[in-house]
């Protein structure tokens, strides 16, 4: 279990950095690219795997539980917007979303590169 769950934060951490770098590049040749659609898919079914895989793998350990229930209750709150909204999500929740996606496995994928240092 700990090397699925390593292997998932890794790939999830992936997946949203090339998911916001390519929604970056499309801002800047204002163009949409076929392949983006494929990559925001990608890094959240990741993200769903990752932190439900995260909830039953870090009961013991305080901190993350309660950082994969925060992401939990991210998820429900997109799940909510998403029934709101519809199709047309203000661009700037969506990016919200990614970055938060993005900064929380990069934390993680970081905090375990460094303990594997030590």
């Amino acid at each position: 279990m700990k090397n699925l769950i390593k292997l998932l934060s890794i790939i999830t951490f992936v997946s949203a950095t090339a998911t916001v770098a390519s929604i970056f590049y499309e801002g800047m040749i204002l163009k949409w690219l076929s392949f983006v659609g494929s990559l925001i898919l990608a890094t959240d079914i990741c993200f769903l795997l990752s932190t439900i895989t995260g909830i039953f793998y870090y009961k013991k350990n305080k901190l993350m539980f309660y950082s994969h229930l925060l992401s939990i209750l991210v998820i429900l709150i997109g799940i909510i917007i998403m029934i709101i909204f519809g199709k047309d999500i203000p661009k700037w929740l969506f990016m919200l979303w990614e970055f938060y996606i993005l900064y929380f496995y990069g934390v993680i994928v970081v905090k375990k590169m460094w303990n594997l240092k030590k």
